[in-house]
């Protein structure tokens, strides 16, 4: 198995597939070999990006939360986060900050609050939006994904500030973007790519996993062979087995094909 995150890996400075890449991935997926995407984007927009390839043969979206079977164009699952714990994380941030914004992922929309997107919209540049749209916080609805912003504070700054109010059954990690990203505790990429793994008959020897940001971290520490981006966050580069090319030069294509000729 190859599984690669996609922003800052997979995808180019572009956020496409390159030609280069997806001829790798077709080479690696005739030789036997699955392709899995590992993201910490929604289904909503993930999808779209690695369709054109035609080898990605699951999508493993927000995170781990969804497992998605291309193939046969089927959403096999979703792990989702009580509506009472995450309405019980927000009443506590709120009242230590009270400024922030919220996104929310539900089993069938990714949707935002006011606050979220005026934060989003003062970013210098301006981030790619996901399909979405404001509305209404879905109370005592459970939650695929719910990201939190704050106007001040850096993702990493803001993770740590958040990391003593995250529930047991949560897990808060961010993928080097604005916000802070919350799933349910066993919705982690590698939680989610052993559990994939162990359902096809995969060991963990034979996974390579590639990956710039902490949503990473413990895919690429499960994996047989971990691959930090040479764009990645210094605490990635530091618990990868070795240093892919960086994304904007093919990276995970570069490594694919030496990987190939080793075979």
């Amino acid at each position: 198995m190859i599984v690669s995150d996609l922003d800052g890996t997979l995808l180019n400075e572009h956020s496409v597939v390159s030609d280069e890449t997806t001829v790798a991935l077709k080479e690696a997926h005739a030789r036997g070999i699955v392709i899995v995407a590992a993201t910490g984007r929604s289904i909503h927009s993930a999808l779209d990006l690695v369709r054109p390839s035609e080898v990605v043969s699951w999508a493993l979206c927000s995170n781990g939360a969804t497992l998605f079977d291309l193939e046969n164009e089927t959403l096999v699952h979703n792990t989702l986060i009580p509506a009472a714990d995450v309405e019980r994380f927000i009443t506590n941030t709120r009242a230590t900050y009270e400024t922030i914004g919220l996104a929310w992922e539900t089993e069938t929309a990714l949707q935002w609050d006011q606050a979220y997107q005026d934060h989003r919209d003062s970013l210098v540049p301006r981030p790619e939006r996901q399909e979405g749209r404001i509305a209404p916080f879905p109370v005592g609805v459970d939650l695929v994904k719910l990201l939190v912003t704050h106007p001040e504070r850096t993702h990493d700054e803001w993770l740590q500030d958040l990391t003593p109010t995250i529930l047991p059954s949560m897990v808060a990690s961010t993928s080097g973007t604005d916000f802070v990203e919350i799933t349910h505790a066993t919705a982690t990429k590698g939680q989610a790519i052993a559990r994939l793994c162990a359902e096809l008959g995969i060991e963990q020897h034979q996974v390579a996993a590639f990956g710039d940001q902490v949503n990473d971290l413990d895919m690429i520490q499960w994996a047989g062979r971990g691959y930090a981006m040479d764009n990645a966050a210094a605490a990635v580069k530091a618990v990868a087995d070795e240093i892919a090319p960086h994304h904007a030069e093919h990276g995970v294509a570069q490594t694919i094909s030496s990987l190939l000729d080793q075979r």
